[in-house]
């Protein structure tokens, strides 16, 4: 078998060669690995899924709000930003307070409500962690009340 491949080789000397090089390009590559002093990389143990994004540690919505109560919702956050767009000093107090109070029910009656808006995913608890932030550059007096409506652990320390 062996002399059959060897007379092979000589009538076929292209291939002779091709083979050669690709003898010499792995023994080359095997030996480049085995002495570039580089481990091989660990295999990832963080709770990381596929995508990249951490595992969520939000509780589980287990209500599930009616739709005209999300959509109402929804609009008192839109309405809030249209409020925050005017300066403080020429703004209708209510134009803030209004929707952040629908907001607040919203969330008085709902505490663990799960609702999707706009083809996303929501919580009560998003939600009201948005609304603080967005109420701490347009009116801070108003954060107080949302901060009553978080659960202790995502209060803001400061």
């Amino acid at each position: 078998m062996t002399g059959r491949v060897v007379v092979w080789l000589i009538r076929h000397p292209l291939s002779a060669v091709l083979l050669a090089l690709a003898l010499f390009a792995v023994l080359g590559f095997g030996l480049s690995n085995a002495f570039s002093g580089h481990a091989p990389a660990p295999a990832p143990t963080s709770p990381v899924v596929i995508a990249g994004t951490a595992k969520s540690t939000l509780p589980t919505p287990t209500q599930f709000p009616p739709k005209d109560r999300v959509e109402e919702a929804h609009r008192a956050l839109h309405a809030m930003g249209r409020g925050c767009k005017v300066p403080i000093s020429t703004r209708d107090p209510d134009s803030v307070r209004g929707p952040v109070e629908r907001m607040e029910r919203f969330a008085r009656d709902f505490p663990n409500g799960g609702f999707t808006i706009d083809g996303e995913p929501g919580t009560t608890l998003s939600l009201l962690v948005v609304l603080r932030y967005e109420l701490q550059s347009c009116d801070p007096s108003l954060v107080p009340g949302v901060e009553a409506l978080l659960p202790e652990r995502f209060r803001d320390p400061s």
